[in-house]
């Protein structure tokens, strides 16, 4: 039998009453829980993986900020122009979210209904909270600071 959406919705409802959970729909908004493709026993267990995977993929992102060894050319140059308040704007969220990782692979150890919507809730409070400092410094990522002079004193020719 496959997935249903509405028998998905119906029962995150249940649970979302029991444990005071976000809407199913601001939580979709934000990560997309709709595309979970199948039904669990352990649902919630579920939800609050498919919710890490944002976080996670949002640490990897500021790690590449951070540390740019290896990073995509189309980040340099706002990397070279990087100032102080995105700095610390990206320890600050770096540091949530690495918290909230680390409670995440907590509940890897033993499944408990009730800390699983606890995170869940913790997760979506947390990341509410950083949405504006992460759209700062991606409206930066997207129009670097002007003030590196390029040299472009050679003739090629």
């Amino acid at each position: 039998m496959g997935f249903d959406l509405e028998d998905f919705k119906n029962k995150y409802k249940i649970l979302q009453k029991k444990y005071k959970l976000p809407e199913f729909k601001v939580l979709n908004e934000d990560f997309e829980i709709e595309k979970i493709d199948r039904e669990s026993d352990t649902m919630l267990r579920v939800v609050r993986k498919f919710i890490m995977e944002k976080i996670v993929n949002s640490m990897s992102f500021l790690e590449m900020l951070i540390n740019p060894m290896n990073t995509h050319r189309m980040y340099l140059p706002y990397i070279k122009t990087m100032g102080s308040e995105d700095r610390k704007r990206i320890d600050v969220i770096y540091s949530k979210l690495a918290e909230l990782s680390v409670s995440s692979l907590e509940l890897e150890i033993d499944y408990d209904e009730k800390k699983e919507a606890d995170l869940i809730v913790m997760v979506f409070s947390e990341w509410e909270n950083l949405k504006e400092p992460f759209r700062k410094i991606l409206g930066n990522v997207k129009k670097p600071a002007v003030g590196v002079k390029k040299e472009n004193n050679g003739y090629f020719g």
